[in-house]
């Protein structure tokens, strides 16, 4: 099995709330038992494996920043200087600093009884491994994933806004994916990419659909199941995590997965 990946971003693509509005958002999921609480002994239960999990053990999350390539191929001092423990308290302050200007913040679950929610509908049988992430940017992320086509990048004026984050220049706090400009640097329009559409497919019924907006999103929420998850058709996030998304911005989400 390959590896299972599912988003959700709100429609219309062009959302990107506040860091005092994410702040919240975090506290709600913790209050409701989707992340762990690093004040409770849930988190003695937890196992950080990896070098970018290693970070977590302290409050049960890590975040991803993009930064300034200054270490050439070595992996292990570009992991060091994009990602930071969580703190144990996320305020708006922390996360409006502007070294964290693109940031996923992750907090990953490894544990033969899982002290958090499921967030995904289906739980496969047997020991599971996940990461649930909070993504933010200022411009669009696009995944660069099977089945999620391209999606019109192409400006008014007819100036091209897609860019790539250049791995000589800076370690990406966002993986297999591409960007989008927010504004156009030429005629200083404002770019909304639901008004084209992409071809999203069903990893596991080959379904396609076209979606307006694509998979681009400067806001989101992201479940990195790896090889363990469930592999049907109807697999979707779960939907008592939605509703509490959707309440807590006041707008709707749509999803998306991939098996890369």
């Amino acid at each position: 099995m390959g590896v299972y990946e599912r988003w959700l971003v709100a429609r219309g693509n062009v959302f990107l709330p506040s860091a005092a509005t994410v702040a919240k958002l975090v506290e709600r999921l913790r209050a409701e038992g989707w992340i762990v609480d690093p004040a409770s002994a849930d988190l003695g239960k937890l196992r950080f494996r990896g070098k970018r999990e290693e970070r977590a053990k302290a409050t049960g999350g890590y975040a991803v920043k993009t930064v300034e390539n200054t270490f050439g191929e070595d992996a292990d001092a570009k992991i060091a200087a994009s990602t930071e423990a969580l703190p144990k308290a996320i305020t708006a302050e922390w996360l409006a600093d502007d070294a964290r200007e693109e940031v996923r913040l992750v907090w990953p679950v490894d544990a033969d009884d899982p002290p958090v929610k499921y967030p995904l509908s289906q739980r496969p049988d047997g020991a599971v491994r996940w990461a649930l992430e909070v993504h933010r940017a200022p411009e669009y992320v696009y995944p660069v994933v099977p089945g999620i086509g391209a999606l019109p990048t192409e400006c008014r004026c007819s100036e091209d806004l897609s860019f790539e984050w250049d791995d000589e220049e800076v370690v990406a706090a966002f993986e297999r994916s591409t960007g989008i400009f927010a504004e156009c640097d030429e005629c200083s329009r404002t770019f909304d990419p639901s008004k084209g559409s992409a071809t999203i497919a069903n990893p596991f019924d080959g379904s396609k659909d076209k979606v307006p907006g694509g998979g681009a999103y400067r806001f989101g929420l992201k479940v990195d199941c790896g090889e363990q998850y469930v592999a049907a058709a109807g697999l979707t996030f779960a939907p008592e995590l939605v509703a509490l998304v959707e309440k807590e911005f006041g707008r709707s989400f749509y999803e998306f997965g991939c098996v890369r």
